[in-house]
């Protein structure tokens, strides 16, 4: 559904991405860990067209994107959630939901997606005519998930969704992605908690210094003696 072959980007004279090869098949979960700075959220960012490869090619659903703009690929439902989430605070959290369907012109389908969101994330729905920033972090990205969730993805990439959130929230979270992904959302994961995210992944690979170093099923990464060593603090995944 999603392949990248020999991708290569550069900030400047810095190689950020040197080489990768990566394929997400329909209605896998894949998840990519490793440390910060290893290129994790460059990958995403080049996938949905904020950063332009230096080489290589990317294909989605059989097709190069590697010079679409980032707009036509959210029209294929290639759809990016940043790290950060980049909630707008000021609005509501409707608004910002509504913001997620923007290139929708199906009244009809937008409002299905409003009531998807609302029964996914209840909270949002009793909160939805107050300002997103009212809500709390582990809120502010059920919201984020829920306005990538409004433009109907096939492929959803989510950059580091756990980050800086109660553990009880993450486990919510992860919950909700592995929901999405059995209602037929293909997931693209970038996640520093190696071990949640291989928990739930059907693959992963692990990336270092803008290479992919290690590749395989993700119960065969939680129990790989390098990933457990490198990125599970040296203890087994049980």
């Amino acid at each position: 559904m999603l392949s990248i072959r020999d991708l290569h980007v550069n900030y400047g004279q810095i190689a950020a991405l040197k080489g990768v090869d990566l394929d997400v098949n329909e209605g896998e979960i894949v998840t990519i860990i490793g440390a910060n700075g290893a290129g994790k959220s460059t990958l995403l960012k080049t996938l949905s067209g904020l950063l332009s490869p230096r080489l290589g090619d990317i294909v989605y659903e059989g097709s190069s994107i590697t010079n679409m703009k980032p707009h036509h690929r959210v029209e294929k439902r290639l759809i990016h959630i940043p790290e950060g989430r980049a909630i707008i605070q000021r609005l509501t959290i409707e608004e910002n939901l509504l913001m997620g369907a923007y290139h929708i012109k199906d009244r009809r389908q937008i409002e299905e997606g409003l009531v998807r969101s609302y029964e996914l994330f209840p909270i949002l729905a009793e909160r939805r005519k107050l300002p997103a920033g009212t809500l709390s972090g582990g809120q502010q990205q059920m919201l984020a998930i829920a306005r990538g969730m409004m433009a109907n993805p096939k492929v959803l990439m989510l950059d580091e969704p756990s980050l800086g959130l109660a553990p009880i929230i993450i486990q919510e979270i992860f919950s909700i992605i592995r929901k999405l992904n059995e209602q037929g959302t293909t997931i693209l994961l970038v996640e520093q908690n190696a071990k949640k995210a291989l928990s739930i992944a059907h693959r992963g690979y692990v990336m270092e210094t803008g290479h992919i170093t290690i590749a395989g099923a993700g119960t065969e990464l939680l129990n790989s003696p390098d990933v457990i060593a490198a990125y599970l603090g040296g203890h087994k995944a049980g």
